[in-house]
């Protein structure tokens, strides 16, 4: 499944967000409802939580099968993703990796969680204009 399939199937869409049934859920993924595969893989994990140490589950083969559907679903190549714990982490990683110059603009929603605006304001530093 890509992002052009859900985008141009409206019944796939109703199927994988079951909320589209009842109202328009205009948020971002920090505070939205759930599509219906997240809920059941997260369903299937917490059972597997309870037999066990939920570090030593999660199978090394699991890791690239999601990494080669992750690319799949934006375009990209397996080595090209990565899985960050927190997104202030991967935000971080972002700004500080990018070769930015004096004078390069970023635009950023300054009422975000603090933790998600803080690598931009960083950059303040090296003389890229936040805006």
């Amino acid at each position: 499944m890509t992002i052009a399939e859900i985008q141009n199937d409206e019944s796939l869409r109703r199927r994988l967000f079951p909320v589209a049934e009842r109202q328009v859920f205009l948020a971002h993924a920090g505070v939205c409802s759930l599509p219906s595969p997240v809920a059941d893989a997260m369903n299937a994990f917490t059972r597997q939580g309870m037999l066990g140490d939920q570090e030593s589950f999660f199978p090394a083969r699991m890791m690239n099968e999601t990494r080669e559907l992750s690319a799949r679903l934006i375009g990209a190549d397996p080595s090209e993703v990565a899985f960050v714990g927190p997104t202030s982490l991967a935000l971080s990683y972002i700004a500080g990796g990018l070769p930015w110059k004096n004078g390069d603009n970023v635009v950023v929603y300054r009422a975000d969680y603090p933790s998600n605006v803080y690598p931009w304001m960083a950059l303040e530093s090296r003389g890229v204009d936040l805006k």
